[in-house]
């Protein structure tokens, strides 16, 4: 059996199909195409014709038309790139293609005179790249690499003509050797021999051995044997069935005779391959397997990433050079609007929420130096963070006589900086003091513990303590106007939560009424879920229904949504696998970047926010607060996304599409001065905050900085544009948001490294609108902001630099200094219209904000 992962199986108008794969089993087959094979990883046995050949990692091959080849697995998994070319395309302007045979084998040369092969490597790497990337026209680059590639052939490989003699006589082979397979595979399950076959087909039994010989590489009994075999694997991985029961359906006359074959091929039982190899139906008679172990080996469970990363290193292409290369193209799009228009009410919702990491880290002076300027330039109503109660708040102690003696000092420090800068905590209660635990999982560097309370009433007198604390220093007025979350992700079972949805609920309820008995205007909600728990399960209206039936209030729903997902193997996902392989929740954040992901499409937060709208609406009869409380372009925090120009408009594109479908969405986290791991050592490792460790502002943070200039009417919103107003001035934000590329959506890393980001999405051009803003009158100032590579990525910006580590105050100066969007301003007498044209880049933003100003005349001698 075959194991495909496609790129693309074939392309409407071009004469080729190309596909990534992994030869899990025996596989024999022809075509009309001419077949080139790239073992991307591992190693393979392939036989063409009577000759077999093992071909290991970065060999290559070409099977001519109708060569009967054969393709299966050695003890190493593998990857391969397959590319087949229809060579009857070219027979209008070049007949003779069809008609040749090719000597085309990397292996038999040595390294001295592999550069003749590279230019191969090259153009399959460039051909997957152009179907991967599919910019506009790519099928005229598609069909010119093809093109080169064949006449590269032509004038570098020995090549054959097939006479058309010669070719009657394959066809003539080719359906005979058809029909004595098709034979062979209707009596596979009885005992069949090869006198039997040649007397059917009327031949000379010594005469029809040779001919199959000759043609596939192997004796009649090498056959039988490989697709006996093959047909007893599927059975065995795929059914319940009995080693007897599989023995005799595959044709084999005895359990000893398919013993002895496993024995010689696989060097064990069929029994033992069975238990290694796994059977992901079998519930009863395989119940001991460990699920480890029953993981089915395919191309998505090898290193692709590695794979990739090699086939495109023929390419050696940058992203610079790919948007020389687009420089021309760009699409002209039009804004009129009329500046008189009433509009609609715009409230900003996402300046509802941003968040951090951990309380304890809001002590530090630089955090703070970071939020207050965060707070000046945009101005965030609330912040939501880990770790109100973990120890290195130092809150829960026992005195020397036993008594419980709770210390706030931490705590008043931290929300008396919160109130300076005038934001307010939304609390997320959680994790579990060490001395009220009950038992010893963490999760995070600073171990955070997650396991229930080993006496309930201890954690309900915390909390109860501390909302009482919290009004005592602050005043009931403020205190009612804060958020209480209870607990993150407890659909994450032993990740964040020790127990199961059941016993959440219970929690829930009792540190809502923990809250609610100090003051029942207090507003508390959960559950804090991930996205992929809403889609793949009841979790959320299994919730619903208990706040119901148990009269428990909820205030507001909390969800947590990334664009990722992790691919579900055998019943369980990536994280799942960590735990039931017996990781400790603590570690599991190592493995965490490395996990394979899988991304949503574009809209993935729309989306979830309109499904849970929707199960809100089902499970109660009235309309809690939506609070997303974590939000980010990636669930990684090593995820060079996040440094880069990709995620302004990230936040852009989806703060502007999700209007009215949440009520605050809270980027995570406003600075990569973060803890869950241990600090990231690179200024720009892919942290998730808008600024990073040394407080250098990336394009995300500009993102909210920009967001913060529109006004309170929008009066026309389209796709990746806006216009607002307030009272007289105009804003226009507009961006150009191209989303990931197919391989990276499929978790394929291989394009993204420390200095080039840009090449892992969709091919667009840059944009070129003509605004048109009627309706306006009187002096304006205009202010335009241009956000891209180029101007205001301060990551990019460090790239160009040499990548310096440990920097000077010097090199900082000089990145803050660059780390702006480019800002111009010019003052106009405007009499009824405002032209201009703008220029976008991809992955840019631009804005254009128009101030009525009143203009002072000079007064002159």
């Amino acid at each position: 059996m075959q194991y495909n992962y496609e790129i693309v199986r074939s392309q409407e108008g071009l004469p080729i199909k190309v596909f990534i794969h992994s030869i899990n089993r025996f596989k024999m087959h022809w075509h009309n195409e001419i077949e080139i094979l790239l073992v991307l990883q591992g190693t393979v046995n392939i036989r063409v014709g009577n000759e077999r050949f093992l071909l290991r990692e970065n060999d290559l091959i070409l099977i001519n038309s109708n060569e009967i080849h054969s393709t299966s697995k050695t003890k190493e998994d593998n990857i391969l790139l397959a590319l087949q070319i229809n060579s009857e395309w070219y027979s209008t302007y070049y007949p003779r293609f069809s008609k040749m045979i090719f000597d085309c084998k990397s292996f038999f040369h040595g390294k001295h005179a592999q550069k003749k092969f590279d230019v191969i490597r090259h153009y399959l790497a460039k051909i997957v790249w152009e179907l991967n990337k599919k910019t506009v026209g790519y099928q005229f680059i598609v069909g010119s690499e093809v093109h080169l590639l064949a006449a590269y052939l032509v004038n570098n490989f020995d090549h054959m003509p097939i006479d058309d003699g010669k070719s009657v006589e394959i066809s003539k082979d080719i359906n005979r050797m058809q029909n004595i397979i098709n034979y062979i595979n209707k009596n596979l399950e009885r005992k069949i021999t090869l006198q039997e076959i040649a007397d059917n087909h009327q031949l000379n039994k010594y005469y029809l051995s040779h001919f199959i010989k000759r043609n596939i590489g192997m004796s009649f009994q090498e056959y039988l044997n490989n697709i006996r075999l093959d047909k007893a694997i599927n059975l065995m991985l795929n059914t319940d069935k009995t080693i007897t029961e599989i023995s005799y359906e595959s044709g084999f006359p005895s359990t000893k005779s398919i013993n002895k074959l496993f024995k010689d091929i696989y060097g064990q039982s069929p029994s033992e391959y069975r238990k290694k190899h796994g059977n992901t139906n079998c519930n009863i008679k395989c119940a001991d397997v460990d699920k480890e172990q029953k993981k089915s080996r395919t191309y998505l469970d090898v290193d692709r990433k590695a794979a990739l990363k090699k086939l495109f290193s023929y390419i050696e292409l940058s992203y610079s050079e790919k948007q020389h290369h687009n420089m021309i193209p760009r699409t002209r799009d039009n804004i009129s609007v009329d500046a008189d228009s009433e509009g609609v009410s715009y409230v900003p919702y996402w300046k509802k929420l941003t968040s951090f990491t951990r309380a304890a880290e809001g002590l530090r002076k630089e955090w703070q130096n970071q939020l207050e300027e965060l707070q000046n330039e945009i101005g965030f109503e609330y912040i939501r963070f880990h770790g109100i109660f973990a120890d290195d708040m130092m809150i829960f102690n026992i005195s020397n006589d036993g008594n419980i003696v709770y210390n706030w000092s931490y705590v008043d420090e931290l929300f008396d900086f919160l109130k300076k800068v005038n934001i307010k905590p939304f609390i997320e209660l959680g994790f579990i003091p060490s001395e009220i635990k009950k038992s010893d999982e963490t999760i995070f560097w600073w171990k955070a513990n997650i396991s229930q309370p080993r006496d309930i009433k201890l954690w309900t007198d915390l909390v109860s303590a501390f909302v009482k604390h919290c009004i005592n220093r602050y005043g009931l007025k403020e205190v009612e106007t804060w958020y209480y979350e209870v607990w993150n992700e407890p659909d994450q079972e032993y990740v964040f939560w020790i127990g199961g949805k059941e016993e959440y609920f219970k929690f829930y309820e009792q540190t809502v009424v923990s809250v609610k008995s100090v003051c029942n205007r207090l507003k508390v909600g959960g559950p804090s879920i991930s996205h992929q728990t809403i889609v793949d399960s009841s979790w959320l209206e299994d919730f619903l229904e208990y706040c119901c039936q148990n009269s428990v209030p909820l205030d507001f729903v909390s969800l947590h949504i990334y664009p990722e997902f992790y691919p579900v193997k055998d019943g369980l996902n990536e994280l799942e696998l960590l735990t039931e392989r017996g990781e400790r929740p603590a570690d599991i954040l190592t493995y965490w970047g490395n996990l394979e992901k899988i991304y949503f499409g574009k809209n993935h937060t729309y989306n979830i926010l309109k499904l849970v709208r929707e199960k809100i609406n089902q499970s109660l009869l009235y309309t809690p607060e939506i609070h997303v409380t974590e939000w980010n372009a990636s669930a990684s925090n090593r995820n060079l996304i996040h440094d880069t120009c990709f995620v302004a408009n990230f936040i852009i594109s989806n703060i502007l599409n999700c209007i009215g479908k949440a009520d605050s969405i809270g980027y995570w986290t406003f600075t990569d001065i973060n803890e869950e791991a241990k600090a990231g050592t690179s200024a720009f490792h892919g942290g998730f905050g808008l600024i990073n460790k040394n407080g250098l502002k990336k394009p995300s943070y500009f993102a909210y900085y920009l967001l913060s200039k529109l006004g309170d009417k929008i009066i026309e919103q389209g796709d990746e544009y806006i216009v607002t107003k307030k009272d007289e001035d105009i804003q226009i934000l507009v961006y150009n948001y191209a989303y990931f590329d197919d391989l990276f959506l499929n978790g394929d890393t291989s394009a993204l490294t420390n200095t080039e980001r840009y090449l892992v999405y969709e091919n667009k051009v840059a944009k070129e609108i003509d605004i048109n803003i009627s309706g306006l009158s009187g002096y304006y100032k205009i202010t335009k902001y241009q956000l891209n590579i180029e101007n205001g990525s301060v990551a990019d910006e460090w790239i160009i630099m040499g990548t310096p580590e440990d920097m000077t105050k010097e090199e900082l100066r000089y990145l803050h200094g660059r780390s702006y969007p480019k800002v111009t301003l010019e003052y106009l007498d405007l009499d009824g219209h405002y032209k201009e044209k703008l220029y976008v880049p991809v992955h840019g933003v631009g804005m254009i904000t128009l101030e009525k100003k009143i203009k002072q005349s000079n007064n002159s001698k």
